[in-house]
C-alpha cells in the first residue's frame, strides 16, 4: 500500500514535519542565546512541551502502524 494512502503513513509524515520545524526553533532560540539575546525562558519551555507532546503522538501512531504487523506475526506462528 503506497505511503500517500495509509493515514497512519500521513499522520507520521506530519508530525514528523511538526518535530523538525519545533528542531528548528530551538535551534534558533539557542542561536540567540549565544549572540547574547536574552530569549524569554517560556518559549523555550513551551517549545520542549510541544516536542514532547509530538515525540508521544508519534510514538502512538507508530504502534498503530505496528500492531497490524504484530497481529499477522503472531497468527503465522
Amino acid at each position: 500500500m503506497p505511503s500517500n494512502v495509509n493515514p497512519v503513513v500521513q499522520s507520521l509524515h506530519r508530525l514528523d514535519r511538526k518535530f523538525d520545524g519545533i528542531g528548528d526553533q530551538m535551534q534558533e532560540f539557542y542561536r540567540r542565546q549565544a549572540n547574547g539575546e536574552q530569549p524569554n525562558p517560556n518559549d523555550f519551555a513551551r517549545l520542549l512541551e510541544q516536542q514532547s507532546l509530538t515525540h508521544s503522538a508519534m510514538t502512538a501512531q507508530f504502534s498503530l502502524l505496528q500492531k497490524p504487523l504484530k497481529t499477522v506475526l503472531n497468527e503465522a506462528k
